[in-house]
């Protein structure tokens, strides 16, 4: 089983070792660790040390079903698009940007690419009225990774695919049928699940207890079908006790004037809001290893924010003392 831990191109997380990926590796040794999930975003990669990068994270596209069913015809302003499905145009576009994104992760020779399976706008992130059911974002997930396998040679991807849950519309492990959708309707067979714990808790808001949380996730494990678990090759494993947070933010709803605010102003306010609700916490209690034990990963990544350094230390530090590591 390796361990890894989550590193992303950007400043917030890179500027925890000065820019310095040597010392992410550096870092990564004397922790412990087998290496990092690296978040890539649209532009071109940095110098990376050769063999410190385990897993790719691909950029994550909020709001794209609109473009995907209905291309430059979507009613979404031009200033916003710049926002959705890395400034996609239509399905042509949004197949391109993800095989150049698989061909990345391959080129970095990680092991797989993670694919976050959901679609949410940034209104839709404070009151949960969402314009899509989950059953409709997974069909045109399916839709979409088919088409994007297709585009390589013998219809595999570059890279082993693997599909995340969040707690909008979409893959969310809470329906296990539609789970089994992917099952049986992707057409390719190179891609597994990663289950992230933190989001699956964010699906209950009426969790604020670690010990509570820790049963919901087993719960919700333990209702998969056999072949969903069979499949789940990945944890993303962090804790979220948001829940307090989620029903009193819902209940103020939007904040003023939030329609008529610039869209770089809503995406920053969306993104902090998502931070409250995302906490990205590590486990402290031993029971985490039930966790692990039900669904037994290949990989295990502890996904946790950290504002310095020595506080990502100290986390990393408390998840693996629980995990008897």
């Amino acid at each position: 089983m390796l361990h890894l831990f989550n590193v992303s191109v950007y400043s917030t997380h890179i500027d925890l070792f000065a820019g310095d990926w040597k010392a992410v590796a550096a870092f990564a040794a004397q922790q412990g660790f087998d290496g990092i999930e690296l978040l890539i975003g649209v532009d071109p990669l940095p110098d990376l040390p050769s063999g410190l990068v385990c897993g790719v994270h691909l950029p994550y596209w909020i709001r794209w079903i609109e473009i995907w069913r209905d291309g430059p015809a979507a009613a979404i302003p031009a200033d916003e698009r710049a926002f959705l499905a890395g400034g996609a145009r239509d399905v042509a576009d949004m197949v391109a940007l993800q095989h150049e994104w698989w061909q990345r992760a391959a080129r970095l020779q990680a092991q797989y690419a993670v694919f976050h399976v959901s679609h949410v706008t940034m209104a839709e992130t404070f009151t949960r009225h969402y314009s899509f059911s989950a059953e409709e974002v997974v069909s045109a997930a399916i839709e979409l990774l088919n088409a994007t396998a297709a585009s390589f040679p013998h219809g595999e991807p570059p890279v082993r695919l693997w599909l995340e849950n969040l707690w909008w519309p979409g893959l969310t492990f809470t329906d296990p049928d539609l789970a089994d959708r992917f099952v049986a309707e992707l057409r390719f067979t190179n891609w597994a699940f990663v289950l992230d714990t933190g989001h699956l808790i964010n699906s209950d808001p009426s969790v604020t207890d670690e010990e509570v949380a820790i049963d919901l996730v087993l719960a919700r494990i333990a209702a998969l079908p056999s072949r969903v678990r069979e499949r789940i090759e990945g944890i993303h494993l962090n804790l979220s006790l948001s829940g307090a947070y989620q029903r009193a933010a819902q209940a103020a709803g939007l904040p003023d004037r939030f329609a008529a605010l610039p869209v770089a102003e809503q995406f920053a306010l969306a993104r902090d809001h998502v931070a409250q609700i995302d906490q990205h916490r590590p486990f402290t209690s031993p029971r985490c290893r039930e966790i692990v034990a039900a669904t037994r990963p290949r990989v295990v990544v502890h996904e946790l924010l950290a504002r310095t350094r020595a506080e990502l230390e100290q986390s990393l530090r408390l998840q693996c003392r629980a995990l008897d590591r």
